[in-house]
């Protein structure tokens, strides 16, 4: 995973989080974990009303460091798909893969995009289908093979994975399209909401409130121990030559996380995008949603072995133990809050 040469390119345009703070120094306060930026005079003309438009080698250094800071996210508007192959990987899920099929064609945007379906061993093999190219795994080998096989399958630059649970809201690919621009970027995530679909229970009321697939509302630069640490493999949109060899295959839970914190830990930006949307089926019985928590939970010393240098995250991080992201958010600002303004190792202020 060797990170590519390049700057963020001329007219990618960059806006400070709102949430930032900026002092009467110029300096910034904010972004996850919490820090300090001390900006230059020249620096703090370029941000002058909060929005910063690359144009010189000077302009993309500093947009580069704003965003990996969390302090500022890229203003980018949309754009038309385009060199991206979808990856579908499926097993026992025919309903499923039939309506997210159907939604992809549906949308002008991605109805003439190749699209390769991985089938990992379903009990009655997916049927040939005109217009998809069709990988067949004659056993079941776990989401992560499937996703690789469809990955050396394509023949694009770009690939968008999608599980068969989901269902894209238009307009979602031309909203992450734009963030590939910047030469550093390996994957952008989308938002995934609630599919409005079946009967409404309290667990169905639950998943759509709390999630532990859904980011929440703010755009963000993904990496480990800030608040955002992960994106789910159920929608993503990536760079191949970013991805190597893909997900490691060994793992059956997790293969998600490990894979964001590998190319964090190279050096490329993963990215996570609230303006696209992708829906998704949460389970409805109570006894399914268990399982799946419970299943979720077996990553935790996954991770914890492979990435030794963040076990503080790995034990009860909501990414392998179903928690949801704003749940632990919330903790993490209330033991803050408690130690003060620079107690505690995450609410640490760090000049930049």
């Amino acid at each position: 995973m060797t990170v590519p040469a390049g700057r963020l390119p001329d007219g990618f345009v960059v806006r400070l989080d709102p949430r930032v703070r900026r002092r009467a120094d110029g300096a910034l306060l904010g972004g996850s974990p919490l820090r300090l930026m001390r900006l230059s005079a020249r620096a703090q003309g370029l941000l002058d009303d909060g929005r910063l438009v690359v144009r010189d080698a000077t302009g993309a250094e500093l947009a580069g460091r704003l965003l990996d800071a969390g302090l500022a996210a890229p203003d980018l508007g949309t754009a038309p798909p385009a060199d991206v192959t979808v990856v579908i990987p499926v097993r026992d899920r025919p309903a499923g893969l039939a309506r997210l099929l159907t939604a992809l064609r549906a949308d002008p945007a991605t109805a003439a995009l190749p699209v390769v379906v991985v089938d990992d061993g379903s009990r009655d093999p997916v049927p040939a289908t005109d217009g998809v190219r069709l990988v067949r795994h004659p056993t079941a080998r776990g989401p992560a093979a499937a996703r690789n096989a469809g990955l050396r399958a394509a023949g694009t630059p770009f690939v968008a994975f999608l599980d068969s649970d989901c269902v894209p809201v238009a307009g979602w690919l031309e909203r992450l399209m734009p963030h590939l621009a910047d030469p550093r970027l390996a994957v952008v995530a989308p938002r995934i909401v609630a599919l409005p679909d079946g009967e409404r229970t309290w667990l169905t009321a639950y998943e759509a409130a709390v999630s532990a697939l859904d980011m929440g509302p703010w755009p963000a630069s993904v990496r480990a121990l800030s608040a955002v640490s992960y994106v789910p493999s159920a929608a993503l949109l990536a760079r191949r030559a970013a991805l190597g060899d893909g997900f490691d295959q060994s793992m059956r839970v997790a293969e998600d996380v490990d894979l964001v914190w590998r190319l964090t830990g190279a050096g490329w930006r993963v990215r996570y995008e609230p303006a696209a949307l992708v829906a998704h089926q949460h389970p409805a019985r109570t006894a399914d949603w268990l399982r799946r928590r419970a299943f979720y939970g077996t990553g935790a010393a996954l991770l914890a072995a492979r990435h030794v240098g963040d076990r503080r995250q790995c034990p009860g991080h909501g990414a392998v133990a179903g928690i949801r992201p704003r749940a632990v958010g919330g903790l993490l600002r209330a033991e803050r809050r408690a130690a003060g303004p620079t107690g505690g190792a995450g609410g640490r202020l760090r000049p930049v």
